[in-house]
C-alpha cells in the first residue's frame, strides 16, 4: 500500500488541504475559510476552517486519519511556539489518530519550490505577505507579527481605495483608480463608495477591498502615476523585510548564498507590475542575491514539505509532477 501524506496551507482568505500519495497524486482535497488564529473572527473559528477541510481531504481520499503517514501545515498565524502547541493540541483533539504532525509559519510554504532542501527565502504576497527563510544550518525565521506596513493584496486594495478618497477631496492627485473603483463596486460617486463601506449599519465588510488588489497592477500597468506608487511602496517594504529575515538566519542576502524565490497571487499575477517592482528592488538593494519567480504555488510547496517530512525523495520528476498539479478552478481562487 503506497503511502498518504496531508498538506494544508492556510491563509486569511482561504485554507487548503490536500493528501497525495508518494508519487504525488491527489486522494482527495479539502477547502475552509480563513486559518489565522489572528486574523479568524476567533482562534476557534480558524481552527474549524482548518480542521474543516482535513476532513473534507480525507473523506475525499477514502482515509481515516491514522492511515495518514504524516501531516504538514503551514499556517498564517502560526507565528510564535505557543501557537504550534496550539495547534498541535487542537489537532489530536479534533482529528484524533492524525501521526506525525508538523506545524509551521505559512512563509515557510515555499521554500522547497526553490531547493529541495528547503534552503533559501521566500517572498510570498499573496492577500498578505508572509517572508520566511531557512538556513543551510537549519536556523528558521519569518516575518508574521513583525510587519508594520500594510502589505499583500488586502493592502492594495486599502490603499486603492485611500488614494481614491483623497483624489476626490482634493488632498491627493487624481488617479485611473476613481473610475476602475467606482464601476468595481457599483457607486455612481466616492462619497457613496466610501458610504457603503463605513456607515453602521449594513456596511461591506473590509475583506471586500481585497478584491480592488488586481485592479491596482492593472492600473499601475497602464502607467498610472498613484497606482505605480502603492506597489512600489510595497514592493519596497517587502524586499526590506526580506532583508531582516535573511539576517535573523544567519545570512546576508549580498552575497547570493541564499536563493530567493517570488510567490503568492499577487506576485503571479497575469499583471506584473509587483512582479517587476520585486526583481527591480532586489536588483537594487542585493544585486548580489539570485532571485527567481516560482512555478507552483504554495501549497505545491507544502505538499513538497509533507513528502519530504514523510520519508519521499524528492526527485525531477516528484517536483514537476507536483508543482503541475492541476486543481479544480475554485479550489485555489481566492
Amino acid at each position: 500500500m503506497s503511502s498518504a501524506h496531508l498538506a494544508v496551507d492556510g491563509g486569511n482568505s482561504k485554507t487548503v488541504a490536500v493528501v497525495v500519495d508518494q508519487a504525488g497524486l491527489v486522494l482527495g482535497r479539502g477547502r475552509g475559510g480563513c486559518g489565522d488564529i489572528y486574523g479568524a473572527a476567533s482562534p476557534r473559528a480558524a481552527v474549524e476552517a482548518v480542521t474543516g477541510a482535513i476532513g473534507q481531504a480525507l473523506v475525499g481520499a477514502g482515509l481515516e486519519p491514522p492511515d495518514v503517514d504524516n501531516a504538514v501545515l503551514r499556517l498564517a498565524g502560526a507565528d510564535w511556539p505557543e501557537d504550534a502547541r496550539y495547534w498541535t493540541e487542537q489537532l489530536a483533539d479534533l482529528v484524533p489518530g492524525l501521526r506525525r504532525v508538523e506545524v509551521g509559519n505559512d512563509a515557510l510554504a515555499s521554500l522547497r519550490l526553490v531547493d529541495r532542501a528547503g534552503v533559501g527565502l521566500c517572498v510570498t504576497v499573496g492577500t498578505g505577505p508572509a517572508v520566511g527563510a531557512r538556513s543551510a544550518a537549519g536556523r528558521e525565521a519569518w516575518t508574521g507579527l513583525w510587519v508594520f506596513d500594510d502589505l499583500g493584496g488586502g493592502g492594495l486594495g486599502r490603499s486603492s481605495f485611500e488614494a481614491v478618497m483623497r483624489a476626490w477631496m482634493g488632498t491627493g492627485p487624481s488617479t485611473l483608480l476613481t473610475p476602475a473603483l467606482l464601476d468595481m463596486y457599483g457607486a455612481p460617486d466616492e462619497p457613496t463608495l466610501h458610504h457603503q463601506f463605513t456607515r453602521r449599519f449594513d456596511a461591506r465588510p473590509d475583506t471586500e477591498r481585497w478584491r480592488a488588489a488586481r485592479l491596482v497592477l492593472q492600473i499601475a500597468e497602464q502607467g498610472d502615476p498613484v497606482a505605480l506608487a502603492i506597489v512600489e511602496r510595497q514592493a519596497r517594504a517587502l524586499v526590506g523585510y526580506a532583508g531582516w529575515v535573511a539576517r535573523e538566519v544567519g545570512e546576508d542576502l549580498a552575497d547570493g548564498n541564499l536563493p530567493v524565490l517570488l510567490n503568492g497571487s499577487v506576485v503571479t499575477s497575469e499583471h506584473p507590475a509587483m512582479r517587476r517592482a520585486l526583481l527591480s528592488d532586489f536588483a537594487d538593494l542585493y544585486p548580489g542575491a539570485v532571485v527567481s519567480v516560482s512555478r507552483g504555488t504554495p501549497l505545491a510547496g507544502a505538499v513538497l514539505d509533507a513528502l519530504a517530512s514523510g520519508g519521499v525523495a524528492l526527485d525531477d520528476g516528484l517536483v514537476d509532477r507536483v508543482v503541475g498539479t492541476a486543481h479544480p478552478a475554485d479550489f485555489l481562487i481566492t
